[in-house]
This record gives structure tokens, sequence and C-alpha cells, in this order.
């Protein structure tokens, strides 16, 4: 037990420190493209490519990757995505706009890639509902701590060294770098079993027949891709929203994400352990229904004050009940069934992260409301089907049990 928990503790620390980097990297991305003549169309056309490409290599990767490849793909990705942040660091002004575009969009589908494999990387180890959202709550610890890091250091200088969005992309890359050395150091090789060759091929389309007589994974994806347009119409371009529709400065928006991100790690670690309702119809509804009514009274409105306060709400419930909402439909699988349904998942999320960033960079030209509008009509899909498939759950509990 001693040696798993080194392994474990060992793989915390890699999700730590690659949480760590994106805070870094990511929080002035959108406004480091700016700075490189890149428009807001542009940036949200970018990002849309970004979560196709991401499907596509999803989708390989389900099919060609098993339990065996697992730790050698994850530092493969930790790898590529070092180099690909040094590049951008050394294409900074140059105006060579084209792979500036092309290595955003490389950095976001590795990235994609290395979230999806580092829980199937934890649980080779352990496999827990709570392990699932702690994770979340790790990497969002990580993320603004990195968030923190760059409000209080930018615009400033270390001897002749000016501070800037440029500079946190290389100490992201350094960062992003560390995790690599440590990854190739675990030894997880001793909790994957020698497999037989082709015995697990084509994987993706192995589950998906699976899912095809399962209507409560069904529903759960009807349930992620709705809930995640409706989260991406407001959320993936935050920054640029901020700063253009509520005149944010940079540093402002910063402290907002240091405090609303660390509150919101506080409120998933207490909502974990003490704050869960026995009903979770309740605990659904506090974090899915009341953004609902937040985003429903926002548009009706039109105050930018109930736009922020539902900017506000978003991001203080967004590591709560995540034990509920997800991780017991993905626990449902097991060993490389876990995995490729997982790639599943992230897959259909991505889609949904394209169709909500398209939406939002087509939609802002009517006003912002009309962003709440859309994301309140897929938020309200979102909760019929949380509901639905929480029903169909606990069916199938209760038959488990007389059985």
């Amino acid at each position: 037990m001693k040696k798993i928990n080194k392994e474990l503790r060992r793989l915390f620390l890699v999700l730590g420190l690659y949480s760590l980097a994106d805070g870094i990297f990511y929080m002035f991305q959108e406004l480091w493209m700016a700075d490189n003549q890149l428009s807001i169309g542009t940036i949200s056309i970018v990002f849309s490519l970004c979560s196709i490409l991401s499907v596509s290599v999803i989708f390989l990767s389900s099919n060609f990757i098993t339990k065996n490849k697992l730790k050698k793909f994850t530092c493969s990705l930790f790898l590529g995505k070092s180099i690909t942040m040094f590049l951008l660091f050394l294409l900074n002004e140059t105006g060579y706009n084209i792979p500036i575009k092309f290595l955003i969009m490389l950095d976001y589908v590795i990235d994609v890639e290395l979230w999806i494999s580092l829980y199937p990387l934890i649980t080779l180890i352990k496999k827990d509902d709570k392990i699932y959202a702690m994770k979340d709550i790790l990497y969002d610890a990580g993320y603004y701590f990195g968030v923190f890091l760059t409000g209080i250091l930018l615009g400033k200088s270390i001897g002749g060294l000016n501070i800037n969005y440029n500079f946190y992309i290389f100490i992201a890359c350094i960062l992003t770098f560390i995790p690599f050395l440590l990854l190739t150091k675990t030894n997880l090789e001793k909790y994957t079993q020698k497999e037989e060759k082709n015995k697990y091929t084509n994987q993706l389309n192995k589950i998906i027949k699976t899912i095809r007589k399962d209507k409560i994974s069904k529903i759960y994806l009807l349930f992620v891709i709705f809930g995640e347009i409706s989260y991406s119409c407001l959320i993936e371009m935050q920054v640029l929203l901020l700063a253009d529709y509520f005149h944010f400065e940079a540093s402002a928006i910063s402290n907002m994400n240091i405090i609303l991100g660390l509150a919101s790690v506080i409120i998933g670690s207490l909502v974990i352990s003490k704050l869960t309702f026995k009903n979770n119809y309740i605990n659904i509804f506090l974090k899915y229904g009341v953004r609902f009514l937040l985003y429903t009274i926002a548009f009706f409105s039109n105050s930018k004050l109930c736009m922020l306060l539902a900017f506000v709400f978003i991001k203080l419930s967004s590591d709560a009940f995540l034990d509920i909402a997800h991780a017991p439909y993905i626990n449902r699988y097991d060993s490389e069934e876990q995995l490729s349904f997982n790639n599943l998942k992230e897959m259909i999320e991505y889609i949904g992260t394209a169709v909500g960033v398209f939406l939002c960079g087509t939609i802002l030209v009517y006003g912002l409301r009309y962003i709440f509008l859309v994301s309140s009509l897929f938020i309200a899909l979102q909760i019929i089907f949380a509901f639905y498939a929480l029903y169909l759950r606990n069916k199938e509990s209760r038959l488990k049990y007389v059985k």
C-alpha cells in the first residue's frame, strides 16, 4: 500500500505541475493572440477548429492507445506540448500568423489528450468517484495559483527582462517539461497486464456498440454535450468578453479569476466532504438550475450586474458536485472500457465546445445578452437529461440491490 500511495502522489504532483503551467499559459492566451494581430472573430474560429481537431485526434487515440501504451503516450504528449509552447514563444510578434494559429491548435489538441489521459493513469492505481472530483479540484487549485502568479508579476521586470504575456509562455514550457521527466520515472507498468496482440483493436467502435444498449450512458452523453455548449458560449472566451464588454483591465481579470477560482476549489472541497445533500436531484439543481435562473434573468434584464453575477456563479460552482454529475457514469465502466468511454465522452464534449465557441463569436454581434439566451436554452436541456440520467441510475441501483 505504501508503494501505491507513493506512485499515486507522483501522479498528483504531475497533475499539479501540469495545471500550474496551464494557468500561466492560458490565462492571457487570448490577449497574447490579440497582440499578435488576431481579431476576436479569428480567435473564435481558431478555438472552434481546435475543438473539431481534438475530436479527430481523440478518435484516433481511442482506437490505438491501450493501458499498456498509456504512460508512454502521456509522456510524449508532455514533451510535444513543451516543444509547441517554445515555438510559440519564438514566434511572438514575428507576424507569422499562419504558423501561430497552427501551433495554437496543436497545443490545444495535445492539452485535450493530456487531460483525457491523466484520469485513466490514476485509475490504474485506484478508481473512486471522489478521486475523480478531487482530480478536477487539484487541477483548478494549480491552475488558479498559476493565474495568481501571472497577476502579481505582469508588467514587472526582473533585471532587464520584461514580464509580459510571452514570458509566461516560456515559463509554462518549462513547467510542462518537468512532468514529462517525473512521469518517465513513475513505475506504472506493474499495474497493467501484458495484452495479446490485436486484443484491443477498434476500441471506440466497441464502446459505441456497448453504449447503444445502455440507455443511461446515452442520456448522460446528451447531458454532456448540451451542458458543454451552454458553458462554452460564456466561458471559453471570457477574458475577451470581460475586457471588451465590461472594460476590465488585464490585472482586474486576473484578480477576479484568482479569487473566484480559489473560492471554487474551496467550495468544491467542502461540497465533497460535508455539503452534499442525500437527494441528488437537489444537488444537480443547486449547480445547474441556479445557473439557468441567472442566465434567464441576465437576458431579460440586460443588466451588466446580472450578467456579471452569472459569470461569478459559473466560476464558483464549477468544482461542485462533480462526484455526482460525472464520476458515477464514467466509473460504471471498468478497465479498457472506461478509457474508451472517457475518450468518447471527451470527443462529444469538445464537439459541444466547438459549437459553443462558434455560437459565441456569431451571436456577439447582436449583443452579450443573447449569449445568455442561447446558454439558458442549452442548459435547460442539460438539466432535463441530468435528471433523467439520475432517475435511470437510481433505478439501476435499486435493481442491483434487489438482486
